[in-house]
């Protein structure tokens, strides 16, 4: 009866998997980021969406970030909206994502100090490695094109590590029915 027991168990949450990127689910979670390749970075990108289709969120992300290259640093605090698509229905869900940051950047070196105005636009594809019906932890590669005033943009390759919460207002009972 044991072995019955855990069989259906783990069924039922293999099945749940599937249900959480439905129409009307949320989502909250972030990402980080770290470089210390020549200087010293760090990124947090929390964010929080909606489902407005299956498999369709969108909704906003701040950027909170630290940079230091010697005496100089640089702040960022930003916020914009995003948006997601999500492919498949297994634990791993590849998926392609775009934000728009508005930001403030704060320069601050030995010789002046200054806070100016710009914008981050990201795009790229993004893997949601669901660890239970509820917890996805997710990679995401893609381009981020940076514009601060009259500076030059400048763009590269970035990649995320971070984890989402997905939460659905039909709860697990209701998300089996509808199998």
């Amino acid at each position: 009866m044991k072995k019955i027991t855990l069989l259906l168990f783990g069924l039922v949450v293999a099945l749940g998997v599937f249900a959480q990127t439905e129409q009307q689910d949320w989502l909250v979670g972030g990402s980080f980021a770290l470089n210390t390749s020549q200087n010293t970075t760090v990124s947090l990108n929390p964010a929080a969406g909606y489902f407005f289709l299956n498999n369709f969120a969108a909704g906003g992300v701040f950027q909170l970030s630290y940079n230091k290259t010697g005496d100089n640093k640089t702040t960022v605090f930003g916020v914009g909206p995003f948006v997601r698509y999500y492919f498949g229905k297994k634990e791993l869900k590849p998926f392609i994502a775009s934000e728009y940051i508005f930001t403030s950047n704060k320069f601050d070196n030995p010789s002046f100090r200054s806070t100016v105005n710009g914008a981050d636009f990201f795009i790229g594809p993004g893997l949601a490695a669901f660890v239970n019906e509820h917890v996805a932890i997710e990679t995401l590669v893609g381009y981020v094109n940076s514009k601060v005033s009259d500076i030059p943009s400048d763009g590269g390759v970035v990649v995320r590590i971070g984890f989402q919460i997905y939460l659905s207002p039909r709860g697990i009972v209701d998300t089996y029915r509808k199998r």
